[in-house]
C-alpha cells in the first residue's frame, strides 16, 4: 500500500486534521519557521497559541531539575500559560505533567504521531490532549533519516514560544538546538539554574550563559523575567509604531 494510502487511513482513524498555512487554525507563530503552504497535522482541542511558552531540556536530567520542570510547568498555568514541549523523557514529561496537574493547556509538538516515541509516553500523550493538543510535520515516521524530523520539530517549539525556557540541557542535544534556533529568530530563552553534581548539566548551564540566555533562579523567577521581557516588548512595539506614523 502506498505511504500516502496509509497516511489517509492513518488519519482517519485517529482524528488528525491537516493544516494548511491559509486555514483558520492553522498556527500563525508558524510563519516564522515555515514557508506559505505549509501543513501540519493537529490532533485535539482547538487553540489560540496565545501565551505559549515552551519547557525543554535533558532526557537525563537530575531529580532536581525534573522536580523543577514540573513546578515551573504548575506556575506558569497559574499565570495563564500554555505549556509547550517535546513529549520526550526527562525535562519535556516532567514539564508536560506538571500543566496537566494543575489542570492546563499543553500542546506537544512531536517528529511524528505514528508509534509515539517514547512509547511508555502514550498515556501522557492522551492526557495532554484532554485539554490541549499536539501537532506534528509528519505524521509518519520517515523511513530514512527520521532524527532529522527531532531538529524540525525542535524548530517549531521555538516559533511557537513566546520564550523558550531550558530548565536543564548539556552543551549539546535537541534542548542547545531550539534554543540556538530561538536566538535565532529572535525570541528570548530563559536558562534555569540547576543544583546537581553532573559536570555536564553544570557546563550546559555555563554555556548557555555565555551565548545570552537569561539566568532564573526559580520558577517565581521565570515568571518575574518573562513580565520584564513582555513589558519590554511592548515598549519596543509602540516605539516602532509611533515611528510609523511620525515618518
Amino acid at each position: 500500500m502506498p505511504d500516502s494510502d496509509i497516511s489517509e487511513e492513518f488519519l482517519a482513524n485517529n482524528g488528525i486534521t491537516p493544516l494548511l498555512s491559509n486555514d483558520q487554525n492553522y498556527p500563525s507563530k508558524m510563519t516564522i519557521a515555515r514557508p506559505k503552504n505549509h501543513k501540519i497535522f493537529h490532533v485535539g482541542n482547538v487553540i489560540d497559541y496565545e501565551k505559549c511558552v515552551s519547557i525543554v531540556g535533558t532526557r537525563s536530567c537530575s531529580e532536581f531539575g525534573a522536580q523543577f520542570a514540573f513546578d515551573l510547568a504548575k506556575e506558569l498555568v497559574n499565570h495563564d500559560y500554555k505549556i509547550i514541549s517535546g513529549l520526550a523523557q526527562g525535562i519535556d514529561a516532567s514539564a508536560h505533567r506538571g500543566c496537566i496537574e494543575n489542570n492546563g493547556i499543553g500542546i506537544a509538538i512531536m517528529a511524528w504521531f505514528h508509534k509515539i516515541y517514547p512509547p511508555q509516553n502514550k498515556q501522557l500523550f492522551n492526557e495532554i490532549l484532554e485539554n490541549g493538543c499536539g501537532f506534528t510535520e509528519k505524521p509518519l515516521e520517515p523511513e530514512k533519516n527520521s532524527r532529522f524530523e527531532f531538529l524540525k520539530r525542535d524548530e517549531l517549539i521555538a516559533v511557537m514560544s513566546d520564550v523558550v525556557i531550558v530548565v536543564e540541557s548539556k552543551s549539546k542535544g535537541g534542548a542547545k538546538y531550539t534554543a540556538d534556533y530561538a536566538k535565532k529568530k529572535k525570541i528570548p530563552v530563559i536558562k534555569c539554574k540547576t543544583e546537581t553534581d553532573d559536570f555536564e548539566l553544570i557546563e550546559g548551564h555555563k554555556i548557555f550563559l555565555a551565548n545570552g540566555s537569561i539566568e532564573a533562579t526559580s520558577p517565581e523567577h521565570v515568571i518575574k523575567l518573562i513580565s520584564e521581557l513582555k513589558g519590554k516588548k511592548e515598549l519596543k512595539d509602540n516605539k516602532k509604531q509611533k515611528k510609523l506614523f511620525e515618518d
